[in-house]
């Protein structure tokens, strides 16, 4: 079986995934490693440790959460805005649980 290909960007995705079904706290080199049918030390060659691999989580759901919020604001003013982006919020945390809690760190 080929391996796929990795890289930072691959590695966080797959981290996303994982802290969406187990909590951020289920996110570790070792487990992101293992989804990704791959020794621990494959993955330090793409990201120095867990630290980088949280940081580029909470960087991933930053940036997914804000094309979320530009698209539910966009031609809105005022309170129907700011629903929008108290509903765009509520919307994420819901759906990505382990990506709402990276962006707590």
């Amino acid at each position: 079986m080929p391996r796929r290909p990795l890289s930072p960007a691959a590695v966080v995705a797959e981290a996303a995934v994982l802290a969406d079904a187990g909590g951020l706290e289920a996110v570790t080199v070792s487990a992101v490693a293992r989804r990704l049918g791959v020794q621990p030390a494959s993955l330090y060659s793409h990201l120095p440790g867990r630290d980088a691999l949280l940081d580029g989580l909470t960087e991933l759901a930053l940036g997914e959460l804000a094309e979320r919020v530009a698209e539910a604001v966009a031609g809105r003013s005022g309170h129907p805005a700011l629903a929008a982006l108290a509903g765009a919020h509520r919307g994420y945390a819901t759906e990505h649980p382990g990506r709402w809690a990276a962006l707590q760190r």
